[in-house]
């Protein structure tokens, strides 16, 4: 059992967009000391990446049958290909590509708190390795279910203990969307809001990467180039 496994109400939900309303007034909108925090992680973070032959890729592999790269656990995503026939929906009636298929899907949470008589949204500076400036202000949580079951056989995301069903936190919002379709197949992510009353908890388990931000500071960061990801964006929009 996890938290999702109980979806809320849309009366929390709007409980919620009143008490963020509320708080609005007396939140700050200035994004300059996330920036300045952002970039002193950014100069100390020592993720480095490279482009390679697919070939080259450890623990990737073709599947001798059909050609599709898989991972050695089975889990993760793969790389098929889809023949797609449009008719006139489309520029051109038919073509082929690649298209990654990932049948789990993933979790997108954001976790908030009430925090000196306001709302505050955690986010993490989460490296991927096709970031522009490696770090990119992402959710709390970003990862797929393999992640989550560690199929990678090394840890869990940080709070990933917030899902779990025993988490003080409160379930504010759920819902799938869609993962972007002309790269993959059929994925959707469960987009999430959980609230707890007090930051405490979340605290002792968060890294040096999290940092608490009000709403006005979100969407002032989203007008910056290259800085905050598109999932914080999706999952903002119902409030």
């Amino acid at each position: 059992m996890t938290l999702l496994d109980n979806p809320p109400t849309v009366d929390e939900l709007n409980a919620f967009r009143k008490l963020i309303k509320d708080c609005n007034s007396r939140e700050t909108a200035d994004p300059e000391p996330i920036l300045q925090w952002l970039k002193g992680l950014r100069n100390k973070t020592e993720l480095k990446a490279k482009r390679i032959g697919l070939t080259e890729a450890q623990k990737w592999s073709a599947d001798p049958a059909t050609g599709n790269i898989i991972h050695d656990s089975g889990a993760f995503f793969s790389i098929e290909a889809v023949r797609v026939r449009a008719g006139n929906l489309r520029e051109v009636v038919e073509w082929d590509q690649p298209i990654y298929n990932e049948l789990e899907g993933g979790v997108l949470a954001l976790i908030t708190a009430t925090r000196n008589d306001g709302i505050s949204f955690l986010i993490q500076a989460k490296a991927e390795p096709g970031n522009i400036g490696t770090l990119q202000l992402a959710p709390t949580l970003q990862c797929t279910w393999s992640n989550l079951k560690i199929a990678h056989r090394g840890k869990r995301p940080v709070l990933a203990e917030a899902l779990d069903d025993g988490a003080p936190g409160r379930l504010i919002y759920c819902a799938k969307h869609n993962e972007e379709g002309g790269r993959f197949w059929q994925k959707s992510n469960s987009n999430c809001i959980i609230h707890f009353p007090e930051p405490e908890w979340i605290e002792q388990r968060a890294t040096d990467y999290f940092i608490w931000v009000s709403l006005p500071q979100i969407k002032a960061l989203a007008l910056i180039d290259n800085v905050l990801s598109p999932f914080v964006k999706t999952i903002i929009a119902p409030i």
